[in-house]
């Protein structure tokens, strides 16, 4: 925390001090810590910020050198800063290089490869759709879709299974984003992409 007083101007007699936290991360994250991008060897502070701004995709677990943002040590991947001894998030993962200050209830999972939020006990991973679903549907059942995940969208076309988009699972058991299927929705278009089966139930 740091404290910025405010001078009065102009007769103002009744200065108050106005106190601002100091930004951390960026706008996908909360983290103390730049990534090394390996393919171009420039600074980002996630794979989303690189992205957005490259004409490739950073492929985060390749990444082997982070800077600290609070003391600028450049240094290998790890949890904790060689240097200065602050922690770059308090959600670690060091096997996707993901750091976050932010409580998502991430955990990793090893079936999907990447980390999910949510709470791992809310969600269990189905072998043959290869990816975390909600514990609902181990309960009542789900159709089965082999790998579902990772296609693309059909709507938008971008990646599903690494997307931090929510996505929605229609009864036929195929993935979109919920936006791009509430577009769809409200478009009058009630079929999934892939497979035409109706997303709604039209007895009604």
């Amino acid at each position: 925390m740091s404290e910025e007083k405010i001078e009065p101007k102009n007769g103002d007699s009744s200065p108050s001090p106005q106190i601002t936290e100091k930004r951390i991360g960026c706008a996908h994250y909360k983290r103390r810590a730049k990534f090394v991008t390996p393919c171009c060897n420039k600074l980002y502070m996630c794979r989303y910020c690189h992205d957005e701004n490259e004409q490739h995709y950073l492929n985060r677990k390749l990444v082997n050198e982070l800077i600290c943002t609070e003391c600028d040590t450049r240094q290998k991947v790890q949890a904790v800063c060689e240097n200065c001894g602050v922690t770059f998030g308090k959600y670690t993962c060091l096997i996707c290089n993901l750091f976050d200050d932010e409580d998502k209830k991430q955990y990793h999972c090893d079936g999907c490869g990447i980390c999910r939020v949510g709470g791992r006990d809310r969600f269990f991973h189905c072998e043959r759709c290869n990816m975390c679903l909600p514990v609902q549907l181990q309960r009542v059942g789900h159709r089965c879709v082999e790998n579902v995940s990772r296609s693309n969208c059909p709507v938008c076309l971008e990646d599903i299974h690494t997307s931090r988009i929510p996505c929605h699972i229609p009864d036929c058991g195929h993935l979109l984003h919920r936006p791009c299927f509430e577009q769809l929705l409200q478009s009058g278009h009630y079929a999934c992409p892939t497979c035409q089966t109706s997303m709604i139930d039209m007895t009604n």
